[in-house]
């Protein structure tokens, strides 16, 4: 891990309309995030934990740039370029994010578009010649599914929608590693994987060479895979600092509607 910073966050705050009437006058806002702040280095390991409601996945859809900004207060740096939405374009270039719910994220009819379809797009805007090369698609796609345990020609033929809900996950993290960005955003990856599958993809994550960060309720995978642990509660960071401290600490994972991972009670 080197010193420079892939992701910083400048008391970022967020809300969302709360409010069921049609008159835009009624309209009422429920703050999720609430003035947050954090540096993250390339290269490191970050696991953003909390109970439900903490404002976890609002904060990573944030530094994704996924959600409207006119909600937003405060700044979202990724690898020195202020998010905005004027080069949104390219700050996505660098960010490869996994929904928590994959069917957000598979939407072609086989395995193999979905998986080749943010590598041709990047192929294309970097003007890369490859794109025309279907031996080249084709052999970082069937990487990509062996580096997530989907390997074979008949799972990248097969329609998303009757992959089992864990293999859709695995397909939608396939869909980022095969144009290796540098900064990996997942959320809950682990939910509905089988304890062989959650394995080999803490082992996949750990060896990256790449800035990870995920949002997750198995403190399990957070204490097998973090170096940090931001803790989030009401939408405010409480604790932001080494994982196997903040993991360890029943009185503080307590107090914050959590409980030790099962493998350290």
């Amino acid at each position: 891990m080197n010193n420079n910073t892939a992701v910083e966050v400048n008391n970022l705050k967020y809300k969302y309309p709360s409010s069921r009437r049609m008159n835009q006058a009624d309209i009422t806002f429920k703050e999720v995030l609430k003035g947050i702040s954090f540096k993250i280095l390339e290269k490191e390991k970050v696991s953003i934990i909390g109970p439900n409601g903490a404002g976890k996945s609002t904060l990573l859809l944030n530094l994704a740039g996924l959600l409207d900004t006119k909600y937003r207060q405060g700044g979202i740096s990724i690898s020195g370029l202020e998010l905005n939405d004027k080069n949104i374009s390219d700050i996505r270039e660098k960010i490869g994010f996994v929904f928590q719910d994959p069917n957000d994220q598979l939407f072609s009819t086989t395995v193999f578009d979905d998986v080749s379809f943010g590598l041709i797009n990047f192929l294309k805007k970097k003007k890369d010649s490859r794109v025309r090369d279907i031996n080249f698609i084709q052999q970082k796609v069937n990487q990509s599914l062996q580096r997530v345990n989907l390997s074979g020609n008949e799972i990248a033929e097969e329609m998303p929608y009757f992959l089992s809900f864990g293999e859709k996950k695995l397909a939608a993290l396939a869909t980022v590693l095969s144009y290796d960005p540098e900064i990996f955003i997942l959320d809950e990856p682990s939910s509905n994987l089988d304890p062989k599958n959650r394995d080999d993809f803490i082992k996949l994550i750990k060896s990256m060479g790449k800035t990870v960060i995920i949002a997750s309720h198995d403190l399990d995978l957070a204490y097998e895979f973090s170096e940090r642990v931001i803790l989030l509660n009401n939408g405010r960071v409480v604790f932001d600092g080494a994982a196997k401290k903040a993991l360890t600490d029943r009185s503080l994972l307590e107090s914050n509607n959590l409980r030790l991972p099962l493998s350290i009670r």
